[in-house]
């Protein structure tokens, strides 16, 4: 970041030592104090930028560096952790310690045969899902296990979720290998930041190519400079680009693309689960500040009314289930969330397991 603001500072001398050759300035030096002086005003303000953390990605503040949204060197086509790998979701906040499965899932063991009259829930959906913010058994996935084990022993919850992951990928995953674990009902988490984060950013379908590999849509070319200049973000951010160098807010043009996309894949979704005998359960999930907020940050009106359209597919909004909980029971919302990482927290889960058994309970799967 400040070594930056040197080589800016060479690059203008230097350009000023040829200029001065050719033209011949008469005053040479103030120019020379007057780029010395811009060079260094910006270095100071680098520096204060930097070490306030003003500017900083969400990557960035939970001390992981800055990473590209647009680099798909190290995606994988189906994202799982390893086979029964140990880590640690960690995080300024938090640190939990997870155990991978023998399919790459922070989950218990599954079988692919079922009891019988089992019911299986399969759990999709991103960090949310998978329960970062939380020890394993605070999880939403865990707790809503625990919550109809209660009601009924033969239901069997399987936590499909990963970190990063949105409903395309959840799709692919189901597809072509989840399947095999014959699950009657997907429960698919959307949010807003399934579409304007990772759709927004890494396309719809046609980021899976046909040879195995992920491919995403080109960065823009000005990134470089984003990624290494404080002093550029808040001239970027000024224009109305966020963190993911999107252009907010959307335009109705891109507003109705990326609803085309998300479209694309629930419907193709929908009907695999159809021939596999399986319910699609598309649940709206919304973050703290969303909740705080009192409104979804993407506009979802428009993909929900599509959805009423699709055969086999069953919509529930958390949102006014959450509003409802808090309102009645008067408690503070920042209580359910961590304040800097934005995840739920165990309190947050165990509400969201709640609404989701009250989703599954009034669309009665029985």
């Amino acid at each position: 970041h400040f070594a930056l603001y040197v080589y800016l500072w060479l690059l203008l001398r230097f350009l000023l030592q040829i200029l001065n050759r050719l033209f011949g300035f008469k005053n040479y030096l103030k120019y020379q104090i007057a780029v010395t002086s811009i060079c260094f005003t910006l270095l100071l303000l680098e520096i204060v930028l930097y070490f306030t953390g003003t500017g900083d990605t969400y990557m960035e503040k939970i001390n992981y560096g800055y990473a590209s949204r647009y680099n798909s060197t190290y995606e994988t086509y189906y994202r799982t952790h390893q086979p029964f790998e140990k880590f640690e979701i960690k995080r300024p906040e938090f640190n939990y310690l997870r155990q991978c499965n023998s399919l790459g899932f922070s989950d218990v063991e599954w079988t692919k045969a079922k009891r019988k009259n089992e019911k299986r829930l399969l759990c999709c959906g991103d960090s949310f899902t998978e329960g970062v913010g939380a020890p394993f058994d605070s999880c939403y996935v865990s707790l809503l296990r625990s919550f109809l084990l209660q009601e009924d022993t033969s239901y069997s919850v399987m936590n499909a979720g990963i970190a990063g992951d949105d409903p395309c990928v959840n799709f692919v995953s189901y597809r072509d290998q989840l399947v095999d674990y014959h699950p009657d009902v997907i429960i698919q988490a959307l949010s807003s930041n399934d579409i304007n984060t990772d759709i927004a950013v890494k396309g719809g379908m046609e980021r899976f190519q046909k040879n195995g590999t992920i491919k995403f849509p080109p960065a823009p070319w000005w990134e470089p400079i984003y990624a290494i200049s404080y002093v550029s973000r808040i001239l970027f951010n000024a224009y109305g680009y966020n963190e993911l160098l999107i252009k907010i807010p959307f335009t109705q043009k891109e507003k109705a693309r990326l609803d085309k996309r998300t479209l694309e894949v629930f419907t193709i979704y929908s009907r695999e689960a159809k021939k596999n005998q399986a319910k699609l359960f598309i649940i709206l999930q919304p973050n703290g500040k969303e909740v705080f907020l009192r409104n979804y940050e993407y506009d979802l009106n428009t993909l929900v009314k599509h959805f009423d359209t699709l055969d086999n597919v069953f919509v529930y909004d958390l949102l006014p289930y959450y509003l409802n909980e808090f309102d009645k029971n008067k408690v503070d919302i920042r209580n359910y969330y961590w304040r800097k990482d934005g995840h739920n927290n165990s309190k947050g889960y165990h509400l969201m397991a709640k609404g989701i058994q009250n989703a599954i309970d009034s669309f009665d799967i029985k």
